[in-house]
């Protein structure tokens, strides 16, 4: 009875009020839970870890990477062979075989001089034409173009045709594995394919003329040839380029430093061919968020340095290499590296056989040869950070109407278990579509460093805990409709736990950071 005399009350107030019903409401929804390992933070290097369970980044770029491919192009090529007769042939009996002729073609390679080659992709288009009047065995063969020992060799038996409208036979052939002596007949040219074409009248026709009239041609187009094996002089061709790498992590760094121990950074020029190389390293540059470009600076830099060319063959092939090693003494490479840049540019020059033939013709390279350019850098994970600043930039997409039921203020709380030896301010930036900050929230307390902590006996871990607030007030909630981004900003620093003094701190393989975000929303339900 009670609960029925207290329903029709409200149900009366309700009703006679002309105005909407509100109260307000504290509302908690968890917004976030994860965890950050090395894999998050350091995603574009080869970590290791060390026998003592630290941290190494090989930091290695391949700058430059070319074989035989890429020195040797074998251009698209036809190559045709007419026998016409001077004088007319008459009464040729049947099965005779009236024209048996070899020709060579040069290859137009520049200044490169091939003596042979094994192809391992190509084709070629075979096409004959008989215009005489009876059928003809057309024999075509390429001397010195073998597989397995077994000279290049096809047999047609084309039908009659005539001067006008010769008839014509085609045949596309797989050149995979086949190996090119390009010496030509004398056996001391380059650059030369032999033809060789035999002609024979039917042996079951009948007897038949010949004239100068007749045309019995063959054409060999070589098509989309690509070799793995070369043998003759490549050249004085040079490889010149700008190698630009992005580390895009960094472009995420709006301020601060970064200590880092003394390391040292290499350049190896690695030399796989049996050919002579030049080289050069015209600069190295790093440019970071803010614009700042810094160059390393070393007397290895802008000389030119030669590598003797490989040894060895087919599977005892070795490699000859130049190492250019940049440090802390001979060069400027600590600030280079601490510019933090995310852009990074290296400008080279390779050249081959800067001299000219000094091999007479016996450039080699094989399947496995490479020309290679490497930077590395190798160090352990022990780094200095003082007032490091990551930032990003989010969309936000919040729309609210105040005469309905809406937030009025909040509280984003953030928990952490930080197992890495930084420390970090926190700070929230609201904007507008146009990149004007209207508002920024600083967090109440920094996210401690594990320094700060002792070493748990289970995993051997300093694991510390911190809990951060950030206040949502009425004047961000009355903004909400023109907020479109937020930007989170993260100060980190490697304090010393005794002096407070930022210092390098080296890196567990195990470190994580474990968070929680959770919203608390004063809400004003209005009915």
């Amino acid at each position: 009875m009670k609960k029925l005399l207290l329903f029709c009350v409200l149900i009366g107030i309700y009703s006679c009020k002309k105005e909407d019903t509100s109260w307000n409401v504290d509302l908690e929804a968890p917004l976030i839970h994860d965890t950050l390992s090395l894999k998050n933070w350091v995603n574009d290097s080869t970590l290791s870890e060390t026998v003592n369970g630290e941290m190494e980044v090989d930091l290695t770029r391949t700058l430059l990477d070319i074989g035989l491919s890429d020195l040797i192009k074998i251009p698209d090529t036809s190559v045709v062979q007419i026998y016409s007769p001077i004088i007319t042939l008459s009464n040729i009996p049947p099965g005779t075989t009236f024209v048996n002729t070899v020709e060579e073609h040069s290859f137009d390679l520049d200044d490169v001089q091939l003596k042979n080659i094994r192809v391992f992709q190509g084709r070629v288009k075979v096409r004959v034409y008989n215009p005489l009047g009876t059928k003809v065995l057309f024999k075509v063969q390429m001397p010195g173009v073998t597989q397995n020992g077994a000279m290049f060799e096809q047999n047609y038996s084309v039908d009659a045709g005539t001067v006008a409208s010769p008839t014509m036979q085609e045949e596309i052939l797989d050149l995979s594995n086949y190996q090119i002596d390009l010496r030509g007949v004398s056996g001391l040219d380059y650059n030369i394919l032999q033809t060789k074409l035999s002609l024979t009248t039917d042996p079951n026709g009948s007897a038949v003329s010949i004239s100068s009239a007749y045309d019995f041609k063959f054409q060999a187009s070589l098509e989309d040839v690509k070799v793995d094996y070369a043998k003759g002089y490549f050249g004085s061709k040079t490889f010149s380029d700008t190698a630009e790498f992005h580390i895009d992590f960094m472009n995420k760094i709006s301020e601060g430093t970064l200590n880092l121990p003394e390391t040292a950074l290499q350049l190896t020029i690695e030399n796989g061919i049996k050919v002579p190389v030049r080289g050069q390293i015209h600069y190295l540059n790093n440019t970071n968020d803010q614009g700042n470009t810094v160059s390393l600076v070393s007397p290895e830099i802008g000389p030119s340095f030669y590598i003797s060319p490989a040894v060895g063959a087919w599977s005892s092939l070795q490699s000859n290499a130049q190492q250019l090693a940049f440090d802390g003494t001979n060069s400027n490479l600590v600030p280079f590296l601490e510019n933090l840049g995310a852009t990074n540019e290296a400008a080279y020059e390779i050249q081959l056989n800067p001299w000219g033939n000094t091999s007479a013709g016996n450039d080699e390279a094989f399947p496995n040869s490479r020309i290679k350019i490497k930077a590395s850098a190798q160090l352990p994970l022990k780094l200095g950070l003082n007032g490091l600043t990551l930032r990003d930039t989010f969309d936000l997409h919040l729309t609210q109407n105040s005469s309905k039921t809406h937030v009025e203020s909040g509280v984003i709380t953030l928990d952490v278990v930080n197992a890495f030896p930084f420390s970090c301010d926190p700070v929230l930036y609201f904007m507008t579509e146009d990149g004007h900050i209207l508002h920024s929230i600083i967090g109440n307390s920094q996210i401690s460093s594990c320094e700060m902590a002792v070493i748990d006996p289970i995993d051997g871990l300093k694991k510390q805990q911190s809990h951060i607030e950030f206040v949502v007030d009425e004047d961000i909630v009355a903004d909400l409709p023109t907020l479109k981004k937020i930007i989170v900003e993260a100060r980190f620093d490697s304090p010393n736990p005794s002096t407070g003094v930022s210092e390098p701190k080296q890196v567990q393989a195990k470190a994580f950071l474990s968070f929680k975000l959770r919203m608390k929303l004063k809400t004003s339900m209005v009915l």
